[in-house]
């Protein structure tokens, strides 16, 4: 979504206000819908749920936001809304601590990750503001053009599979206690060693820090393969 047509969805709620139809206001509506989303989910939220946590009507809502989608959409962008993007230091350094700061804002909401897929230039002002800066941040490296967009995307979609990968990866707690089960219990582990030798010994670390760690550590290798490239290229970075 453009930034003009927030503006129109703003101005339609604060018409209705000055009429006397409602008392929300569209911030409060965000607010409420994001305590549904961070207690039952996505697929659990609805406009209905919304009004009677709001105290409403799902038509009084309506003068805020038309629907579920965008109401996930107005979401994601107050949830990346304070990500904000260091203007000075070398590109590398900026870029790592941009992708990490979008990380952690959207780890704790894992299902915006499909809002953000689904979206495509619906996406808020916020959103295609750190977008557009992460793009900014993949060029300042000296690639050649036809390959920033590549590069850019395949940071974000690297980003985006850790966020979603928070719950179900070898890292949540269930892998942990399985492990830790395997070590208590000597012929099962041997057994485990045995079969699948590889995982046993360099298996992934468990937690939530761990899992940061991992990110990372990905980023980090990236940014030096978009450095190697742009020397590959002859056209080294100022910075």
């Amino acid at each position: 979504m453009s930034r003009a047509e927030f503006e129109v969805e703003r101005r339609r709620s604060d018409s209705a206000r000055a009429k006397g139809r409602l008392t929300l206001t569209r911030a409060e509506v965000i607010r409420a819908g994001i305590r549904l989303l961070d207690t039952e989910g996505a697929e659990k939220l609805s406009m209905r749920k919304l009004a009677r946590e709001l105290g409403t009507g799902s038509s009084t809502l309506y003068w805020h936001v038309k629907d579920k989608d965008e109401l996930l959409l107005l979401i994601l962008d107050e949830t990346l809304r304070d990500v904000v993007p260091p203007e000075a230091g070398a590109w590398d350094v900026r870029l790592l601590e941009t992708l990490t700061e979008c990380h952690d804002a959207l780890l704790a909401r894992p299902a915006l990750v499909d809002v953000l897929w689904s979206a495509a230039w619906r996406l808020g002002p916020d959103t295609l503001r750190v977008a557009d800066a992460l793009t900014g941040l993949v060029a300042e490296s000296g690639l050649p053009d036809d390959e920033v967009a590549d590069s850019y995307l395949a940071l974000v979609t690297m980003m985006l599979g850790f966020v979603a990968g928070g719950r179900t990866s070898p890292g949540n707690p269930p892998y942990s206690q399985m492990r830790a089960q395997l070590s208590d219990q000597d012929e099962e582990a041997a057994d485990a060693a045995r079969l699948y030798p590889n995982l046993m010994r360099y298996g992934p670390g468990t937690g939530g820090e761990a899992m940061k760690r991992q990110f990372r550590y990905a980023v980090e290798r990236f940014i030096a393969g978009i450095k190697a490239r742009v020397a590959e290229c002859g056209q080294a970075s100022p910075n």
